[in-house]
């Protein structure tokens, strides 16, 4: 699940493929792989939309982008030597309100129940500050923009999704119930209603989850069998609303895939 960033060479191709429709457990919604982009060389954990491109984290990376994958903007070590000597090493799954750029940071030792969530300048991937939070684990955060509610997940598994107030200082919320375990959850994405998830468990499977109800539909695959899921994106693209990054079952590249959903 978690693979060190030790080169940045971020030289990109795309190429369209067929489209076939992934297994799901339910009839609809279902998700359909559209096209693929590939990152060579660049060990990729999150990925957050932006105009005109995407951030991308590695372990202690931030890389700005463009649609064709052309690094823009480069920041190593972005993880500040404050935090650095509290163990805090890895940046999961990224997100991007407004100009900025909310990142979950997570340190090794789990039964500490301590992580933390930071905030970067989105344009010039610049560290602002960071708050420490209640949890075990760490991999993504999202952020509503409409309402400012943060959501993350206490584990890398289970049948909740833990809730912060942004705007009031990340005051904890009830947790969001969901209808079933998800496990190994590296990303996630508020849009459209829902929280969309990626996982890396045994299929890298791809979940809506309903902001009302907790209900929870499997939408399939992200392919590569074999390799890791990581982030998501869900951005309304014409490449698709689903955008998630998968690393190849050799350990590369990592895959940038575009997904239609419906139902």
């Amino acid at each position: 699940m978690r693979r060190l960033a030790t080169a940045l060479l971020l030289l990109a191709g795309t190429c369209s493929i067929a489209a076939p429709t992934l297994a799901t457990a339910r009839t609809t919604p279902t998700a359909t792989l559209t096209s693929e982009q590939k990152l060579r060389l660049f060990t990729n954990q999150g990925i957050a939309r932006v105009d005109g491109g995407w951030i991308l984290s590695a372990n202690n990376t931030l890389a700005r982008v463009d649609d064709k994958l052309r690094t823009k903007r480069v920041q190593q070590l972005a993880i500040p030597t404050s935090l650095r000597v509290k163990g805090y090493g890895h940046i999961g799954d990224i997100d991007v309100v407004g100009k900025i750029l909310y990142a979950p940071l997570e340190e090794p030792d789990y039964t500490r129940g301590t992580q933390a969530t930071a905030r970067y300048d989105a344009k010039t991937l610049r560290f602002i500050d960071a708050i420490e939070l209640a949890q075990h684990e760490n991999s993504f955060v999202t952020v509503d923009p409409a309402t400012m509610i943060a959501y993350s997940m206490d584990n890398f598994g289970g049948d909740a999704l833990l809730r912060y107030d942004v705007r009031a200082g990340w005051k904890p919320l009830a947790p969001l119930a969901m209808s079933h375990f998800i496990d190994k959850v590296q990303g996630a994405d508020v849009a459209a209603g829902a929280i969309w998830l990626s996982t890396t468990d045994a299929t890298n499977g791809l979940y809506r989850v309903d902001l009302k109800t907790g209900q929870v539909d499997d939408l399939g695959s992200a392919g590569h069998l074999g390799g890791e899921g990581e982030g998501i994106d869900a951005t309304k693209l014409p490449s698709g609303r689903i955008h998630t990054l998968t690393v190849d079952a050799a350990g590369a590249p990592v895959w940038l895939g575009h997904f239609a959903a419906a139902g």
